[in-house]
């Protein structure tokens, strides 16, 4: 959802990305929500604000359209963004990476590639997410089931079918 207004500049209490975590946490107040990711990109009078919601039974178009009138409001209440800038607050896509267990159990079945690091760098693994129990993801890969610690992994992602 895309949503044009104006006003915005960074908080004293920390980061702009910071605070505008802070406003979405406060506006879902669900435990089935959480905030993946904020951006904000531009410069002053030309911002992009994007901010990515999930949900552990993903989040509606409708929600999501809610939140970002709701979260509008409060920044130009705020006056955290001076003159113009864009809001997009969508779901992180299949695309974007996984961050946390909880993406990780919403993605039980589909098929992953993740950076596992090592000695020697970082080598690929794919195959079938079988979930995560205490911190520990079990992928089903030609090689069978095999275990990797999340605090293992640099990056993850849903493997696309192109």
């Amino acid at each position: 959802m895309t949503t044009q207004t104006g006003h915005i500049e960074s908080s004293p209490a920390g980061s702009l990305e910071g605070r505008i975590r802070q406003l979405v946490d406060e506006i879902i107040e669900r435990d089935d929500w959480f905030v993946v990711d904020v951006q904000v990109r531009g410069r002053k009078g030309s911002r992009v604000v994007e901010v990515y919601v999930d949900g552990d039974e993903g989040v509606s178009v409708d929600e999501m359209a809610k939140l970002s009138r709701e979260l509008a409001f409060l920044l130009d209440a705020e006056d955290l963004i001076k003159g113009k800038y864009n809001l997009n607050v969508s779901s992180p896509g299949d695309d974007r990476a996984l961050l946390f267990e909880r993406q990780y159990q919403r993605h039980v079945g589909k098929p992953l590639q993740v950076l596992v690091n090592g000695e020697d760098g970082g080598i690929w693994v794919e195959g079938e997410n079988l979930g995560v129990k205490d911190g520990v993801l079990t992928l089903q890969t030609k090689s069978g089931a095999e275990e990797f610690s999340l605090d293992g992994i640099s990056k993850a992602r849903i493997k696309l079918p192109w």
